[in-house]
Parts: C-alpha cells; sequence; structure tokens
C-alpha cells in the first residue's frame, strides 16, 4: 500500500505511470536479491547504491535512465519523511546538432531566389541569431559598408545588447533584400508578403519546409549551433563566441567544445 498512496500524491499521469514501472522494477531486484520484499521504512543508502551499480554495470542504462530510477526511490521516501543521500550518475549532455558544410549549402540553394529567406538564413547559420532577435531585427539597428557590417541586438536574453559582426555573404543576402524591400525604417526587416511582421513560428516553418526541400534535419536552433560549432573549429576563442552568441554564463557556451562528427572524422583521416 506504500507505493499506492504514494503515487495517489502525484498530479502527473506519466510521471505515475514511469515511477509505478520505476519502483516496481526496484521491488523485483530486491526480491531476487534478499528473498524478500524491500521494506521501504529501513531502506538503507548501501542498498540503493548497490541498485545502482546494477542498473549501470549489469543492465547498462543510460545515466538518465538510471536517474530517473533514482528519483522515484527518492521522492517515495520524501513521502514517507526521510531523505535519500545517493547522487545518481552524472549526465553528459549530448553534443548539439549541426550542419555540415555541405548540408547547408544544400539548405541555402533550396532558399535561392527568395531574397528575403536567404537573408533571414544567413542571419541564423552565418550571423549565429536567435529566431526572435532575426524577427525583432529594425533597420536602424543595421550598419553596412563596403567591406565591414554590424547588427545591434537590442532585445536579447536578459535585455542585453550586443554588436554582432556580420561576414561578406551575410552583408551580400542583406543588402540584395534591403534593395527590394520597400517599406519604412520603422518596421521590421523581415516582413511578410502582406506586409505584417513575421512572427517566431514563421521562420520556423520557413526553415523546416527548406530543410525539407534541401533533405537535411535542420531548425533556426540548428543553425545557430552550426554557426557557434564552426566558429569554435576556426579559432574563436570560448570568451568571443560567449559574446557574439549573447549568453549570460560561460558554461553554456562551453557545450559548442565538443568535437563535431565530422571533425573527428577529419582527425582519423591518414591516421
Amino acid at each position: 500500500m506504500t507505493i499506492v498512496s504514494f503515487l495517489s500524491t502525484l498530479t502527473s499521469p506519466r510521471t505515475v505511470e514511469r515511477y509505478r514501472a520505476a519502483l516496481d522494477e526496484f521491488a523485483a531486484w530486491y526480491n531476487q536479491t534478499n528473498q524478500t520484499e524491500p521494506d521501504w521504512n529501513l531502506l538503507t543508502a548501501f542498498e540503493v547504491k548497490d541498485y545502482l551499480a546494477y542498473l549501470q554495470t549489469v543492465k547498462r542504462l543510460s545515466p538518465s535512465s538510471v536517474n530517473l530510477r533514482l528519483a522515484a526511490i527518492r521522492s517515495l521516501l520524501k513521502h514517507l519523511g526521510r531523505s535519500l543521500k545517493v547522487k545518481g550518475p552524472k549526465q553528459v549532455p549530448p553534443p548539439v546538432k549541426t550542419l555540415s558544410a555541405r548540408e547547408l549549402g544544400r539548405l541555402l540553394a533550396a532558399a535561392e531566389g527568395n531574397l528575403r529567406d536567404t537573408a533571414i538564413l544567413n542571419l541564423l547559420a552565418r550571423a549565429g541569431l536567435r529566431v526572435g532577435e532575426v524577427v525583432r531585427l529594425r533597420l536602424a539597428e543595421l550598419e553596412l559598408n563596403g567591406r565591414s557590417g554590424w547588427l545591434l541586438i537590442q532585445n536579447g536574453k536578459g535585455n542585453k545588447s550586443r554588436r554582432v559582426p556580420l561576414n561578406a555573404e551575410t552583408r551580400q543576402a542583406l543588402k540584395a533584400w534591403l534593395e527590394e524591400r520597400t517599406q519604412t525604417a520603422a518596421e521590421p526587416v523581415f516582413l511578410s508578403q502582406s506586409g505584417q511582421p513575421l512572427s517566431e513560428r514563421d521562420v520556423q516553418r520557413m526553415v523546416a519546409e527548406y530543410a525539407r526541400i534541401a533533405g537535411v534535419d535542420a531548425t533556426p536552433h540548428t543553425l545557430r549551433h552550426t554557426f557557434a560549432t564552426r566558429a569554435i573549429e576556426k579559432g574563436v576563442d570560448i570568451a568571443t563566441l560567449q559574446a557574439l552568441l549573447g549568453h549570460s554564463r560561460l558554461e553554456t557556451t562551453g557545450r559548442y567544445l565538443h568535437p563535431s562528427a565530422e571533425r573527428l572524422q577529419e582527425a582519423v583521416e591518414g591516421v
């Protein structure tokens, strides 16, 4: 009845289902190991640690799966007024999804002929902008010269402004779009065909459609990841990349230090 009464306090049906399965699984292991049912009021940290070791070495479960089972046990004991001081295995975040140079080329080729969309894709993939920053961008925040270009991003996370440099391809794409664009300077740089401001969802759908045409797996955030990963591979230091991306914490930028599959392949060629 202990497990039943505990599960009745949970509000999420999904959590109830997952915790029930996890607790039943632990009870089965405990019974097989000790030839008796677990007494949750007497359960020790040593027994839980043995169970975690079993999950990792025998069942070879991932850290996230092990931690889910630990969370279920810990929550049940907390329901009984007990605390469990057992740490789960450290979870390593998965490498970020990026596009290879060839995949990015296919994506940009899919948008060829649409000047607005080409400019947006360049800002995402070659300047590292967030999709919200793209749709909020205004003409007054653009600085395009012959051999240089900058954006002033006013509304990044935390309401902190930053200056973002633009490479030659992105400057060219923006200039081509601005020559065709007829709206006033007070309006967003990117508008729909009906003259309405684009929403983040509009851009997400646009990227998804070009990704489908190009046969690649891409979202606006994938393109931002691609920019960050390429910057690291070209030798941009982590502090500079943090400033370019507008991250408030260096740890967030640090996930891009993991080498891409493409870089790993290059490393073994000829060895």
